[in-house]
């Protein structure tokens, strides 16, 4: 295959496959095709030449993919747009500020019950087309010592209790955090049910997210800069009015190659 081109939004490599209407099954061939020849490429998206389009193909919502399709879309340019974007209800406005950070604006619009569930250790954070369970710094250091050891063990046993998950998301996930010189880290393991990739990700957007909204739920933090595996920033910023989350947006470099 030819038609495509790998971006990197700080981590979390993606190739973006100009999209010819191929089918489902045929996605998930060119997905398991890039990804052979690819081992450094996470995830695979496909954007539409005739309308500002992303379709994933895991038909999961991608925070990172999304903002690579952004970046296509404008040629590395200043300047903002709309998208629609598989998984999730309704556009996404982003675009390319001075500085040449991609960002993400999201509208939310709920209330923080309505999308942080506890349950044990897990704090659920379910987003259009993403359910992630954000696990605290201290109760991810068992996990996060035997990741370091036997990455491919624990990510499969992760994925077994992500199988548990009450989650009807094309994509879960288990964020690990951590903290870095004071700051927080994440460790994002995703799993994309409906074409079975599981990666300990180089980055994460939707991750970073969700951490935020945990994060603001202890704090009342409203502006994080969260640290990717890495080693790249996301700055996220929520709006909240009271108990409404009104918006979010997602800020970081692309880079071509």
């Amino acid at each position: 295959m030819e038609n495509y081109k790998i971006l990197d939004p700080g981590g979390n490599k993606t190739a973006l496959v100009k999209d010819e209407n191929y089918t489902k099954e045929q996605k998930k061939m060119i997905n398991n095709q890039i990804l052979k020849e690819n081992p450094e490429v996470e995830q695979v998206g496909f954007i539409s030449q005739s309308e500002n389009n992303l379709q994933m193909a895991g038909g999961e919502f991608c925070v990172n993919a999304t903002r690579c399709a952004i970046w296509e879309y404008l040629k590395g340019k200043c300047g903002q747009i709309e998208l629609t974007v598989s998984g999730y209800q309704g556009k996404i406005i982003g675009g390319i500020d001075e500085r040449k950070d991609v960002y993400v604006n999201l509208k939310i619009n709920q209330k923080m019950s309505e999308i942080l569930e506890k349950n044990g250790i897990f704090n659920f954070v379910k987003l259009d087309g993403i359910c992630l369970a954000v696990v605290s710094e201290e109760d991810s250091k068992a996990y996060l010592e035997n990741l370091r050891k036997d990455e491919n063990r624990v990510k499969n046993e992760l994925k077994e209790i992500m199988k548990t998950f009450s989650a009807w998301e094309n994509a879960v996930g288990v964020i690990l955090l951590e903290k870095e010189n004071f700051k927080t880290k994440i460790n994002p393991i995703i799993w994309v049910k409906t074409i079975d990739t599981l990666y300990y990700e180089t980055a994460c957007g939707s991750g970073s997210l969700a951490t935020a909204i945990y994060k603001n739920d202890l704090e009342e933090i409203e502006n994080l800069e969260i640290l990717q595996p890495s080693g790249f920033w996301l700055e996220i910023s929520l709006k909240k009015e009271q108990e409404m989350i009104r918006n979010a947006k997602i800020s970081g470099k692309v880079m071509e190659g």
